[in-house]
């Protein structure tokens, strides 16, 4: 992982999270992390999660993107 960043929406107290990772990481493979692994279940309150606490994840499709 090279970036990883949270965004709350205040309106919809919706929290977006945005990550770069390098190689063939994925979103999931930060479950590999204690910080991460903590951070998951002190937040599991506030979004949905799957059993391991890990937040539900849902691809969206890049719309635009300049670099």
């Amino acid at each position: 992982m090279t970036d990883y960043s949270i965004f709350l929406d205040k309106e919809t107290n919706t929290l977006f999270a945005v990550q770069e990772v390098s190689g063939n990481a994925g979103s999931q493979d930060l479950g590999k992390y204690e910080i991460v692994q903590k951070w998951w279940s002190y937040m599991a309150d506030l979004m949905e999660t799957n059993a391991d606490a890990s937040p539900v994840s849902i691809p969206l499709e890049e719309v635009f993107h300049m670099h």
